[in-house]
């Protein structure tokens, strides 16, 4: 009876996809649904603020929790209505705090069995992630081409200490938060201009994609200069 019940929240989380593919979520979640709505959603937030951020922080962690596709427009859309550093603040913590719910109900279901059945290659990687975890899972973070919700489930089966996890997601994610956060501050010249053709990937500078990639970089220089001196004392 105790093992059926660690797939409860998992089955939760089934039933949202469902019901989110069932109600076409997806249709609400892009350019045409914002445009359309940006008025109400702006008066919105202008007479309930605490109850808009509430609500928007909600429907982040929801996204992020069955890993729906939309996290991008919401991060826009944080921008759009509470600007730069509210906006950014809101994604960070919400998105924290969905791959921290998500990491938590995979490890509850198949933390165990699935360790227990990959066996030694699962430990290799477990014994050489509790030396250096921190700075790999930050790379990642960092790194702009590894999916977000690959690394949550990743961490839900690997023997990955919660407190590292939810720290270097919090602060992996900040750059490239704010990236998408501050184009969204931008769709109101966007609308103004009464623009159909909106192309996030024009928005996004090579630059900044080289940008982000270097600060993950970064992030692994410990842990290569601790794998060198390791080696030069082995040998």
């Amino acid at each position: 009876m105790i093992k059926v019940f660690r797939f409860i929240p998992l089955l939760i989380i089934g039933v949202a996809i469902l019901l989110a593919v069932k109600f076409n979520v997806l249709h609400y979640l892009n350019y045409t649904s914002l445009k359309q709505y940006h008025t109400q959603l702006v008066l919105y937030v202008d007479q309930y603020i605490w109850r808009a951020i509430l609500l928007f922080c909600l429907a982040y962690i929801a996204v992020t929790v069955i890993s729906f596709p939309g996290a991008t427009m919401f991060s826009l859309l944080a921008g759009f209505l509470f600007g730069s550093i509210i906006g950014t603040l809101l994604v960070v913590i919400s998105a924290t705090i969905g791959a921290t719910l998500l990491v938590i109900a995979v490890r509850l279901a198949f933390g165990e069995s699935v360790a227990a059945k990959i066996g030694s290659k699962i430990k290799f990687m477990e014994k050489n992630l509790k030396h250096n975890v921190f700075f790999y899972l930050l790379s990642l973070r960092l790194l702009p081409i590894v999916p977000f919700w690959l690394i949550n489930l990743a961490a839900g089966v690997l023997d990955i200490k919660l407190r590292d996890f939810i720290l270097t997601t919090f602060i992996g994610i900040i750059p490239g938060a704010f990236v998408y956060v501050n184009i969204g501050t931008s769709l109101t010249t966007i609308f103004a201009n009464n623009t159909n053709d909106f192309k996030l990937n024009s928005l996004v500078s090579p630059q900044i994609l080289i940008a982000l990639t270097l600060l993950a970089i970064l992030s692994v220089i410990p842990v290569v200069i601790k794998s060198l001196k390791k080696g030069g004392n082995d040998a």
